[in-house]
């Protein structure tokens, strides 16, 4: 969702611009807010510590997204750890300087508030969705929000690559079996993965296995 803070940041006087590269930290989780990003370019897992040394994907991020905004409004560590999937373009404006431009007009102000509440209705929706769902169903539903998200190129394959351990985590599946499922859905024809790179081969079936706890309720 596009609120038109994203805009404001991109016009900023001191913005800075950085270029993550793969499994690149844009920020960790505890670390004190330094300030907020904006994706320009690329692709961005949000990540919640569960156990030390084991992380939970909570987000999928990419261009126009804000990244940190929580964290420096309320002047809070960092609540997750944000990591590039791809190489990513990111602006980024300081936490002092980023409240010095809220702080100017109340129209900033609505701006961030919707932005947050966007954020927060995104994140109740996905797990509303893993909790609802089987798993077959989950990677279904997640395969049709990489598809909206991120586009696929004109060999049918997503725009962003992502591993089983990925998958597994963002689904709330666990990596032997999502292997399974991936696995399954290739069988099926709906789907072929190599190396990460996903080729959307049915994507009405994809959409009808998503829906089939909805139908099923409905019958």
């Amino acid at each position: 969702m596009n609120t038109g803070l994203e805009e404001i940041i991109k016009n900023h006087k001191d913005l800075l611009h950085f270029v993550f590269h793969k499994d690149d930290a844009m920020f960790s989780e505890n670390d004190p807010p330094a300030g907020i990003y904006c994706i320009e370019a690329g692709s961005v897992k949000i990540l919640k510590e569960e156990s030390p040394g084991e992380h939970r994907i909570m987000h999928l991020a990419t261009e126009g997204e804000i990244l940190g905004l929580h964290s420096v409004v309320n002047n809070h560590a960092y609540t997750n750890s944000a990591v590039a999937i791809t190489e990513t373009r990111a602006s980024f404006i300081s936490t002092g300087d980023f409240m010095t431009l809220v702080n100017s007009s109340n129209t900033y102000k609505l701006l961030v508030m919707k932005s947050l509440c966007s954020r927060i209705d995104s994140m109740e929706d996905h797990i509303v969705r893993i909790s609802e769902k089987m798993s077959d169903e989950r990677f279904a539903d997640t395969l049709l929000m990489l598809v909206d998200k991120y586009g696929i190129n004109k060999s049918k394959e997503l725009n962003v690559r992502l591993t089983i351990d990925e998958l597994a985590s963002y689904t709330c599946t666990s990596k032997s079996y999502m292997k399974k499922i991936v696995t399954e859905f290739s069988h099926r024809g709906l789907i072929t993965f190599t190396g990460g790179s996903i080729k959307i081969l049915n994507l009405p079936n994809i959409r009808s296995t998503a829906d089939m706890s909805t139908d099923s309720t409905a019958n």
